[in-house]
């Protein structure tokens, strides 16, 4: 029998959490790779079935968390339409929105980061102030927000918490959590050295912890403006 992830004592508070606070039902979908006794080169998948196992105890807390499954290898079209290009990969928001991901585990201080997802789009409240909403609005580009974090770095829950909420908030935003041990390669690729590290559209890097109006000011430098392919200025 395995033995669970989530402790006793951890599954006793977040029952109660999510009695108090979750008012809607919640689709989380988790792109995975199914238990297979032929491994494939090149389709190891590490923390897949610790992944599910997670998710599975996450989501039988709470009769309105409804947990689905989908195998990227056998279901390749479901992953290009969410824009998933690796797995683990948890995609949490309403009406089948993908803007959200978390790749990788959600282990230690990750796992908050779900949760308060989950509370987020359940209640339909944002944690955004209202000028921080009201300025979102305008964004008007693709915006891509990827947080690279580690579980054990408590800095790194409140900066993937953030960029969760701003695409959450806008739908021109699209915003990635990775954890960073579980794909070396990447963190390789954007030079993390430390966490948490936001990169914005693959080339603006903001280090730290960083406040809301921070994020905010680079998400509007890039996202508001001339629509993309826009060769006008409005006339």
């Amino acid at each position: 029998m395995q033995q669970p992830i989530i402790s006793g004592n951890d599954r006793a508070q977040l029952k109660r959490t999510f009695r108090k606070d979750l008012t809607k039902e919640i689709n989380v979908r988790l792109f995975t790779q199914r238990p297979s006794p032929v491994t494939v080169p090149g389709r190891e998948c590490r923390y897949c079935a610790q992944t599910q196992q997670l998710m599975e105890e996450l989501s039988a807390l709470s009769p309105k968390v409804h947990l689905e499954t989908v195998d990227f290898y056998q279901q390749p079209q479901l992953a290009r339409d969410a824009g998933v290009v690796r797995i683990p990969a948890i995609l949490l928001g309403a009406n089948g929105s993908s803007r959200v991901k978390f790749y990788g585990s959600p282990m230690g201080y990750a796992l908050a980061t779900i949760v308060e997802d989950i509370k987020t789009i359940s209640r339909g409240v944002s944690p955004l102030s209202m000028d921080t909403r009201k300025k979102l609005r305008q964004v008007n580009r693709p915006v891509h927000i990827q947080v690279f974090v580690t579980p054990t770095d408590a800095n790194c829950h409140g900066q993937a918490r953030l960029a969760h909420a701003f695409a959450l908030d806008c739908a021109q935003i699209t915003s990635d959590v990775v954890e960073i041990q579980e794909y070396p390669a990447l963190a390789q690729t954007y030079g993390v050295r430390s966490v948490p590290l936001t990169v914005i559209n693959e080339h603006i890097q903001v280090p730290g912890a960083v406040p809301e109006v921070e994020l905010l000011e680079k998400v509007v430098q890039i996202g508001v403006g001339p629509k993309q392919g826009d060769s006008t200025s409005g006339s």
